[in-house]
């Protein structure tokens, strides 16, 4: 536990992107999507300025919130994400996803898990996209339309 303001982080707590997965929820089971190496989820607060008469200080006033998810797979499999897509945009409708991000601490001691649920297609989705002499990958971008959840929180183990 942290003592008062001399307290130092120990680095062996420190995380990298090895230390993370991300999930999707395929058939009522979260499937680990190995194939992500790189993902990102962000959250935007929305706000507009107010200036009242007399005041030469402009506030910000919160209108909403947002939150994206975004990664990048190599393109091993189409099954769990882009063939339900399409399938369901032939039918007239976009489909909604749900998925976990997961940090680990190296040692396994703690970790921190998000539900990433209510997911919806955003933006540019990536079909196909090829450049020679590379792994052939896949940018996909969802807005989330529920609030992130922490399922498990994480805490410094080791400070001094």
């Amino acid at each position: 536990m942290a003592q008062g303001n001399s307290s130092t982080l120990n680095t062996t707590e420190l995380m990298t992107g090895k230390d993370g997965k991300l999930f999707v929820e395929a058939g009522g089971v979260n499937v680990f999507l190995a194939e992500i190496n790189e993902y990102k989820v962000s959250m935007n607060i929305n706000s507009t300025e107010y200036q009242g008469v007399g005041s030469i200080i402009v506030g910000t006033v919160p209108t909403g919130v947002t939150f994206d998810l975004t990664f990048t797979e190599a393109v091993i499999r189409d099954d769990l994400i882009i063939s339900p897509l399409l399938k369901a945009i032939a039918n007239g409708y976009v489909p909604v996803y749900n998925f976990q991000g997961l940090m680990q601490k190296p040692d396994s001691s703690s970790e921190e898990r998000l539900t990433l649920n209510n997911a919806m297609p955003n933006g540019t989705i990536d079909l196909q996209s090829l450049t020679p002499g590379e792994v052939v990958k896949r940018q996909q971008s969802f807005r989330l339309n529920s609030i992130p959840k922490l399922i498990s929180e994480m805490a410094a183990k080791y400070t001094y």
